[in-house]
């Protein structure tokens, strides 16, 4: 019985084992299913990362970022990313049937300069009429956000020096302030380059700035400031002063972006309550000697003195921000165009249109600057006016103010201000509409019509600074 059980047992073996085999030879069950392929390629993922923050970098509003990179997803045939933009990073969403991925990658808060925004252009330009590998791409994008400071350490001094001379010319254009300017500005500027260079200086720079600037500038009144020392203190900070980011949180608030807005704006705000606690501090730390000095009249320098202002503060940040070969006379083209358009509208309604007409007359100057042979982009030569509209110094004036002396008089101040920044916002947005590739009837068309086509002109004529349009957040 045992062995009848035995060789009952090992048929039963065999025929469970001839059954395997079978199944396991069977194509339909051997063969594994396809890997999943991703919607769209790592490479070109990686690229619209990287790309998107680089723009965040270069000034340029959350919208318009988001637009940019819709146009470059479009050259690579890639329809089924979206793109959620805040000025600290880029949100990446790739769908499809099979479901949907999320990618972001962090901006840094640094600015870049002016020939990492011209070269950053002309890559864009590059992609969008010939799609290079994205590969090949992302490695030239980051040799631009890696290339060396081209300015020597000198020329970085005498531009800041010389941007917080024009500045004080077009505020207070004296004689007795001159020498202010020239040691303050210089003084900033060793600060800046120390922060570069140490972290936990970087973050209490714009206290730290203040407070040296208040205590030379008081410490020594007659000797730099000829006996007015509060005036020599907004053009000294003036490379600190969030112009351009405070102009951008405004459009971005207008434009529906409110997050973006909010945030920019917000940081803007606490910069310059940063520089007014620098200036609290100075003045705490000189005491009695602060406050027993008596305003003295100063002599002007003459009518001229803004129109060589404007002159000095293109050349200073042509100098201290790197701007590209040859692209002087175009900064000033625009800086110029925007300072006329301010003193026209400050002369008909006052400061408000002033601030309007300025914003809204940069940029299809800037626009109509890149259609020039060899010209920069829009944005390398759109973001020095951003900062010369701005009237930063009003504000840091009312904080300082309120902080000092509580005085009800400040507040007003700083409400100007707030209605001055809103005023070149809107100005801006106005004349971003009259550029936008969105809207007919389009001053890029009429001048398309009545010029021809530019000698210069670019594929990324729909990035003029400011948009619209609405965005996703």
């Amino acid at each position: 019985m045992a062995r009848g059980l035995y060789g009952v047992t090992r048929k039963a073996a065999g025929s469970v084992d001839r059954w395997l085999r079978r199944v396991s030879a069977d194509p339909a069950v051997d063969q594994a299913p396809p890997p999943v392929e991703p919607p769209i390629s790592a490479d070109l993922l990686d690229l619209l990362r990287h790309m998107g923050v680089a723009l965040i970098r270069s000034g340029e509003t959350t919208t318009m970022v988001k637009d940019i990179l819709d146009d470059l997803a479009r050259r690579y045939h890639a329809t089924e990313v979206h793109f959620f933009v805040l000025p600290t990073g880029v949100f990446v969403r790739v769908q499809d049937s099979r479901g949907s991925a999320v990618d972001l990658l962090e901006a840094d808060s640094d600015t870049l300069r002016l020939d990492q925004i011209s070269a950053l252009y002309r890559l864009i330009d590059r992609i969008k009429q010939e799609a290079p590998p994205p590969a090949d791409a992302t490695a030239e994008l980051a040799e631009i956000l890696t290339s060396p400071q081209p300015t020597p350490v000198w020329r970085l001094l005498v531009g800041n020096v010389v941007l917080t001379v024009g500045l004080g010319l077009m505020l207070n254009p004296t004689s007795t302030a001159l020498l202010g300017y020239i040691v303050l500005g210089l003084t900033v500027q060793l600060l800046i380059m120390g922060a570069d260079r140490f972290r936990l200086m970087s973050t209490a720079l714009p206290v730290l700035a203040g407070a040296v600037v208040t205590l030379l500038s008081f410490g020594f009144p007659n000797a730099l400031g000829g006996g007015n020392p509060s005036q020599l203190l907004v053009p000294s900070v003036s490379s600190l002063l969030p112009g351009a980011m405070l102009t951008n949180g405004s459009i971005e608030l207008a434009t529906g972006s409110m997050i973006a807005g909010a945030s920019r704006t917000i940081y803007s705000f606490n910069k310059l309550i940063l520089l007014a606690f620098g200036v609290l501090v100075g003045l705490q730390l000189l005491g009695d000697r602060a406050t027993s000095v008596a305003p003295h009249p100063g002599h002007g320098l003459g009518w001229w003195t803004p129109e060589v202002g404007v002159l000095l503060i293109g050349l200073g940040h042509s100098w201290r921000a790197s701007a590209p070969p040859k692209s002087l006379p175009w900064l000033l083209v625009v800086l110029y165009a925007a300072f006329a358009g301010q003193q026209v509208g400050t002369h008909l309604g006052g400061g408000l249109l002033g601030s309007f007409l300025g914003g809204m007359i940069a940029v299809p100057v800037a626009y109509l600057v890149q259609r020039a042979r060899n010209a920069p982009p829009t944005q390398a030569v759109f973001l020095p006016a951003f900062w010369m509209l701005v009237p930063g110094g009003m504000g840091l004036s009312g904080v300082s103010e309120l902080v000092t002396k509580n005085d009800s008089n400040s507040l007003h101040i700083l409400v100007t201000a707030v209605l001055t920044v809103l005023a070149i916002a809107l100005g801006v947005l106005v004349g971003s509409g009259l550029v936008a590739s969105t809207r007919q009837p389009r001053l890029e068309g009429m001048v398309e019509e009545w010029l021809g086509p530019g000698e210069n002109q670019r594929t990324t004529g729909s990035s003029e600074p400011g948009s619209a349009s609405q965005s996703s957040q």
